[in-house]
């Protein structure tokens, strides 16, 4: 089994905690922090979804969307 990216953890993480203080305290420092957690959750995913070995894989592998119109 794969281990999963560190960048994968570092993604759920900012989510969580974000959304955590977001929705648990409203003072102006915990929002401060909680919109600082989800900004790092949106660049994170961003670098999680743009990954090069990700982007660079054929479209036609065996098992997708096209292996069983090609008959």
């Amino acid at each position: 089994m794969r281990r999963p990216p560190p960048l994968l953890a570092l993604t759920v993480a900012s989510f969580v905690l974000g959304s955590a203080v977001m929705i648990a305290f409203e003072a102006p420092l915990a929002r401060i922090v909680g919109v600082a957690l989800l900004f790092c959750f949106i660049v994170s995913g961003v670098f999680l979804i743009a990954d090069p070995e990700w982007l660079a894989r054929e479209e036609d592998e065996p098992g997708g969307d096209d292996a069983a119109s090609a008959d």
